[in-house]
């Protein structure tokens, strides 16, 4: 007759796995799977896709048709930004009162025209007025749009805990973990860098392939010939560079 009864190492043995594991359970509870502290700086300090203003300030009637040449480049720059970032139309904001209303005035149908030459629409500019007061400094006429820009939600510089040992940053003592601060800067510099915000979204579509170096390059190794390209350059001393 077979027993069904455990020995007593293998009671032993269960117990102790039992045990073990009742006490990393209760470990990784505490300290590792309801740890919400951000690990990483990417976590911490995310770069987010937020509105933005770009704004172009006039101070107009300093030249013919109440707009020097620097203005009117100015403006056309200030056209080409819009024309690739632009999220919305273009507001100008017209002072008025004071001394400058008048020359505003004055400049508000070249700086039409200047826009409309850059390839500005006439249906994509808003006109407004806004209150320039009565003092006596020259008000100037304010462009500006709606633009994406990529930044860091909140500002760099936060130490919401003490770095010295045995103070709030105990994780951080213990566990050799990121302090909060850290690669905020990073990030935010980055941001400011590029140039189009929303290649953090997604990547660009691929361009279309050069049909005349890929029809080389398959004739050659038809051909079993090397498909690699040779650039020749003339060699140059840098002793002679500078040389009359």
């Amino acid at each position: 007759m077979t027993s069904h009864r455990p020995s007593p190492l293998r009671a032993g043995l269960a117990a102790l796995v039992a045990g073990a594991g009742l006490a990393l359970g209760g470990c990784h509870g505490d300290r590792i799977v309801a740890d919400s502290y951000p690990q990483t700086y990417e976590q911490r300090h995310p770069i987010v896709l937020a509105q933005g203003a770009a704004r172009l300030d006039l101070p107009v009637g300093a030249g013919r048709g109440g707009l020097t040449d620097r203005q009117k480049s100015d403006i056309r720059a200030f056209a080409a930004d819009w024309r690739k970032n632009g999220r919305g139309p273009i507001g100008v904001m017209m002072p008025s009162g004071g001394v400058s209303a008048g020359a505003a005035n004055y400049a508000a149908p070249a700086i039409r025209t200047t826009l409309a030459a850059a390839g500005v629409p006439s249906s994509a500019i808003l006109t407004q007025r806004y209150q320039a007061g009565g003092s006596d400094g020259v008000a100037p006429v304010k462009l500006g749009f709606v633009k994406l820009k990529a930044e860091v939600p909140h500002p760099c510089g936060l130490w919401p805990d003490d770095l010295g040992h045995g103070g709030g940053d105990y994780y951080g003592a213990t566990q050799n973990r990121d302090y909060w601060n850290f690669g905020c800067a990073t990030q935010a510099n980055l941001a400011a860098q590029v140039a189009d915000p929303e290649d953090l979204a997604r990547p660009r579509t691929e361009t279309p392939v050069y049909a005349a170096r890929r029809g080389v390059v398959i004739e050659k190794y038809r051909a079993g010939e090397d498909t690699t390209t040779n650039y020749r350059a003339e060699k140059v001393g840098v002793s002679s560079i500078g040389n009359n």
